[in-house]
């Protein structure tokens, strides 16, 4: 039981799936109105795409369209008179119009969840058909899904990607997503992008934002992002919150854990009524309670229904509730009031409100109701009933304390329901993913504000029922025992925590997830991946051969384990038959020939006797289409048994006379810059063994593009320098790595740490010297095995090697 921290990560280019819609496509785009429409629906139909545009209602629509209609209700039966198409391939779910408050916002994402829902059958049936169906909201907060508070979007419509996420565990076999463009990105590159999302071969990023900079999603993160500079006060005497819910249930428990421990006061506001416990019900619970209650009905001379028994139930029992907690909480010297009222009322919260405000502080909104269905079976009153508590409710607080209110904690119940998305609770999801957005977007008006949403897993208490209990078990979902979260809430005031924005408190582990995949490698399919962001890293500046720059092998190797990795979602162990057949040179000669643009991957699964592996050719093609066969290997995901520890070689360096390893990048031996400049020391220096020591950081070129969840390139290259070392030293002969038999991969090279490269087993063949390489730290602990290291001499290569010139380098390289 922890806190786990909503952060922003970086992320690579995506690569696109070649054909993943079928030659004739369509394309349902639901437009708000907001600017975003009109070059989405320009970029769709310039790729082929035959594109419907529904209007919402007030919208003015300017957009060219295959077909455009126009809703005047936000009723439900007028929009399923509109998605009457078969079949659909795309459906885009604009919602990103600026301004919206908190009742229209949430009436426009009430209405997604009812375009999930029409629209459902008709991605199925193009699902079914072969080929990629994709569901796609569009949202403009900050080009960081609202993660920054930036950006004149409504923070609400974030809550869209809930919807998004749950769809994607209620309809497994659709391709969703949510992405989030940055305001003021113009509209090639908003067009060019999006293209970009839905063709991407990663199925399992649910939120994508773009700005100007690159491409970035939202992640769990032990590490909390960087506090802002104001300092936050911990919650006293002299504060007074106002608490929605917090009569009740889990959130009462709470507070009882809060006033215990910073006695603050306490103003909840509740729509049960407190009355006296009538003498007929005194002392009785649960059937004995209910029956009662019909044989009074009886005795009233009415007939007693299943509906009204429950609601007088609730009534005694509500009220019986709240008298408790009220009495516990009081009991703890705190000052506690009850104000009774339905907060998705305006009027009525602003007049409850009116005598307090001037002296309140804080708002906890624990309030929310459940009605649970699958998105396929959502009513519109309930989801406007989910949404008008979460939501609309915490606005009309809100709004009534503005501009009387200091406001100094600000501290929301949201759930993972809506962070990881669930199952049946679509609109719930919706409305806890708004929080999240509203309370980063709070945060940045309110710098020395508490503003903190609280994702909290399922709770061992409240509605969890002894079913629901085996059935979380058996999802490996463990509860949140009542005392631990209250704890953790009552943590949440204190200094150290007032800082936390976007938390998930409680175990990392989503309620539900889509069924498990087949763990067999994915069906044949086409890969391109862009060359042009590691064309714009500085590490290829530093991988020059007389003066061209040359994408190194292992960049190339880790282009083709990143691709496998987005597409099975497990990480690369073992390599076999990596082979460069031509190296790509980033920098062509003129008469050369055109340099290439991207790589081509051609994905198929592996031989049948290792079912979790694939086989990848990648070609280089250039801007006109023609392509040439450049790289090739056996990628595997198995898991791999680590050997015996190497302490020979531990021991061998240890008792090692160390030389500097500086000069062999100024003498000819190796050629590469300061980026790539990582062997320290030679250790030994034998035929049999040469051990070298190595250091180096890594700037993770193109954003990560490169790499693999064990592999780096820019680690993996000293690898692959120590065969060239090798090579100078016993045969005075510049070359350069062609060919790897095999790769294993136990564990990640060190980012700036000491480890040891040893190569051993050498010989010379026909097509080059092979060698075996392993990588090992320092307490002989093997890391990765490289084993059938072909390198091919070239005497043209002597004076492409240098002597070289000192040259700096962007990179940090730590010593």
């Amino acid at each position: 039981m922890g806190r786990t921290f909503a952060a922003v990560r970086e992320l690579p280019a995506p690569c696109r799936v070649v054909g993943a819609y079928p030659e004739r496509r369509t394309a349902l785009v639901m437009d708000d109105g907001s600017t975003l429409t009109r070059p989405l629906v320009a970029g769709l139909r310039a790729d082929g795409w035959r594109v419907e545009v529904v209007t919402l209602p007030g919208a003015a629509s300017a957009v060219e369209a295959d077909s455009v209609r126009s809703l005047r209700t936000w009723e439900e039966d007028e929009l399923a008179g509109v998605i009457t198409a078969q079949r659909l391939d795309l459906v885009v779910q604009v919602a990103a119009l600026a301004g919206q408050e908190w009742a229209e916002a949430a009436r426009r994402l009430a209405h997604t969840v009812l375009v999930a829902k029409r629209a459902q059958a008709s991605l199925k049936a193009a699902a079914a058909a072969g080929g990629r169906a994709a569901f796609v909201a569009v949202t403009q907060l900050d080009g960081a899904n609202g993660y920054r508070g930036s950006g004149a979007g409504s923070a609400l419509l974030g809550g869209v990607s809930g919807l998004v996420k749950t769809l994607a565990i209620e309809v497994p076999a659709l391709f969703t997503r949510t992405v989030d463009f940055a305001p003021g990105l113009d509209d090639r590159t908003v067009a060019t992008r999006f293209l970009d999302e839905i063709h991407d071969v990663s199925v399992d990023t649910a939120d994508v934002g773009h700005d100007a900079e690159g491409r970035r999603t939202v992640v769990p993160s032990a590490e909390p992002p960087a506090a802002h500079v104001a300092a936050v006060p911990e919650i006293g005497v002299q504060d007074l919150l106002v608490v929605t819910g917090g009569a009740r249930g889990i959130t009462a428990d709470c507070l009882q854990a809060l006033v215990e421990a910073r006695p603050a006061g306490l103003l909840l506001l509740g729509r049960s009524q407190v009355t006296a416990e009538p003498e007929w019900s005194a002392g009785l619970e649960g059937a004995a309670l209910k029956g009662v209650i019909v044989k009074r009905i009886v005795a009233a001379g009415e007939k007693p229904t299943p509906r009204g028994v429950e609601a007088v139930y609730r009534e005694v029992t509500g009220s019986r509730d709240v008298r408790a907690n009220l009495d516990r909480l009081r009991a703890t010297g705190a000052t506690v009031e009850y104000v009774v009222v339905d907060i998705t009322d305006a009027a009525a919260v602003r007049t409850a409100l009116a005598p307090y405000a001037a002296r309140v502080t804080g708002v906890v909104h624990g309030a929310g109701v459940l009605a649970d269905r699958l998105i396929a079976d959502k009513t519109s009153e309930e989801i406007h009933r989910v949404l008008g508590t979460k939501i609309v409710g915490l606005g009309h607080v809100l709004d009534a304390l503005r501009g009387t209110a200091a406001l100094r904690h600000l501290v929301f119940f949201s759930s993972v329901a809506g962070f990881f998305g669930n199952r049946g609770q679509s609109d719930y999801a919706v409305a806890n993913e708004a929080l999240n957005r509203m309370a980063v977007r709070l945060k940045h008006e309110l710098p020395s504000a508490r503003v903190t949403s609280v994702n909290w897993g399922a709770w061992d208490g409240g509605m969890v029922t002894d079913d629901l209990r085996r059935m979380f078990a058996s999802r490996g979902v463990v509860l949140v025992p009542v005392a631990t979260g209250a704890g953790m809430f009552a943590e949440q005031f204190t200094a150290a925590r007032g800082q936390d924005t976007v938390i998930v408190a409680g175990p990392l582990t989503p309620l539900s997830a889509p069924p498990a995949a087949d763990a067999s490698a994915p069906a044949s399919l086409l890969v391109d991946r862009t060359l042009a962001d590691i064309d714009a890293d500085p590490v290829l500046a530093d991988h020059a051969i007389g003066g061209k720059r040359v994408l190194p092998a292992t960049a190339a190797l880790g282009a083709l384990v990143n691709a496998a990795e987005r597409v099975t979602g497990k990480p690369v162990t073992e390599v076999t038959a990596f082979k460069v057949f031509k190296g790509l040179v980033m920098d062509a000669a003129e008469g050369e020939g055109p340099t290439a643009s991207r790589l081509r991957l051609f994905m198929e699964p592996g031989p049948a006797a290792r079912p979790q592996s694939v086989e990848v050719l990648a070609s280089a093609v250039d801007d006109a289409g023609q392509s040439r066969p450049s790289y090739g290997a056996g990628l595997a995901t198995d898991e791999l048994t680590a050997p015996a520890d190497r302490t020979d070689l531990a021991r061998a360096a240890r008792e090692a006379t160390r030389t500097d390893a500086g000069p062999l990048y100024l003498d000819g031996t190796l050629f590469h810059g300061p980026a790539l400049r990582g062997l320290r020391s030679v250790l030994v220096a034998e035929e049999r063994l040469l051990l070298l020591g190595a250091r180096l950081g890594d700037g993770r070129p193109a954003r990560g593009a490169y790499h693999g969840r064990f592999l780096s390139p820019v680690l993996a290259d000293l690898l692959l320098q120590s065969a060239l070392v090798w090579v100078r030293r016993f045969r005075n002969r510049a070359c350069l790595p062609m060919e790897v038999t095999r790769a294993r991969f136990y564990a990640e090279l060190p980012v700036d740490q000491d480890f040891l490269i040893a190569v051993e087993n050498v010989s010379a063949g026909p097509s080059g010297i092979s060698c075996s390489i392993t990588a090992l730290d320092r307490e002989g602990r093997v890391l990765q095995v490289l084993d059938g290291v072909t390198v091919v001499e070239d005497p043209q290569l002597e004076g492409k090697f240098g002597p070289t010139v000192e040259r700096t380098g962007t990179a940090t390289v730590s010593v």
